[in-house]
């Protein structure tokens, strides 16, 4: 069962990545004047942010698919990012309902339903891929390289010599 969720993990990894590496594309094609007005406020975000980052969940969901252990190590890696990035999203958005109170008349009501969608997707979450992926630990395999010295002998060395 274990084996099954890390292959749907890294599936839904690989397909998170590659749609976001063609979003852009399509999004060029689709609307190009409201596309190149975002791209041109957001500059930097987009090439040192977005792309890094799309490339790297497309990465290591191919690593989780074959399960290696780099790919281990990246995914923990990504869930403990989430993580900070939910505890600073909940944070934000409590501040910002609070400062924006007298502009933006939101209920307590949604403020909460607010905070629970915003904790499970993005505490709950990571922690519980935290723990998952902890106890799954010893199903991720090293690729051996052989060491070629160890094959080297001596006397392979003085055969050679006596020619």
């Amino acid at each position: 069962m274990r084996k099954a969720t890390i292959v749907i993990c890294g599936l839904l990894m690989l397909a998170c990545g590659a749609g976001g590496l063609f979003l852009p594309v399509f999004a060029y094609f689709w609307a190009r004047e409201w596309f190149a007005f975002f791209f041109t406020l957001g500059f930097p975000f987009f090439p040192v942010f977005y792309l890094p980052f799309t490339c790297w969940v497309l990465v290591t969901g191919g690593g989780l698919v074959a399960r290696r252990q780099w790919a281990w190590y990246s995914v923990q890696t990504f869930w403990v990012f989430l993580l900070c990035v939910g505890v600073l999203v909940l944070v934000g958005f409590n501040l910002f309902s609070f400062v924006m109170k007298p502009v933006v008349d939101v209920g307590v009501q949604w403020r909460g339903v607010g905070n629970a969608l915003l904790g499970l997707f993005l505490v709950l979450l990571p922690v519980g891929g935290l723990v998952f992926f902890s106890q799954a630990r010893p199903l991720f395999t090293t690729v051996v390289e052989e060491n070629l010295w160890s094959n080297w002998s001596a006397a392979g060395e003085e055969q050679r010599s006596e020619w």
